[in-house]
């Protein structure tokens, strides 16, 4: 959710590449949430109440780096 410095279709190649599947809604099958700047209110705020892991891009990018490694 929000602006990020990659494309959006990047970031879902990414996910993809490393088992993830994308969605366009937070549900309680969603394991993170990917925010970059100005993330959507709603989509934080459903992400608190179904306990959600919020993460930046750089968090994100640390983690598929580690998936590489």
């Amino acid at each position: 959710s929000g602006v990020f410095s990659v494309s959006r279709d990047q970031i879902k190649s990414d996910i993809e590449r490393n088992g993830g599947k994308v969605t366009s809604a937070v549900s309680q099958k969603t394991s993170f949430l990917i925010a970059g700047d100005a993330p959507g209110e709603n989509k934080i705020k459903q992400a608190g109440k179904l306990n959600v892991k919020i993460i930046s891009e750089r968090e994100f990018e640390m983690m598929i780096r580690q998936s590489v490694d």
